[in-house]
């Protein structure tokens, strides 16, 4: 039997070389986060500035609510 050996220096990964790093350490380089953090911050935006999603296009303002009959 012929057995082939190729035995590469330690510094030399050819680029493919996964990071020893967890991924959590090295997510901020990741463009599919920083897609959701803008996605996140303007949604929030949208929340705040149509007081809690109670202005919708189209729709009639609500009557106001009698106040209660009875009592002292």
């Amino acid at each position: 039997m012929s057995e082939h050996h190729h035995h590469r220096p330690a510094s030399d990964h050819g680029g493919t070389a996964p990071s020893h790093k967890p991924y959590w350490k090295r997510a901020h380089t990741d463009w599919r986060l920083w897609v959701g953090v803008i996605v996140m911050f303007v949604a929030m935006i949208i929340y705040v500035m149509t007081q809690d999603l109670a202005w919708r296009p189209g729709s009639k303002p609500r009557q106001p609510q009698p106040a209660a009959v009875g009592g002292s």
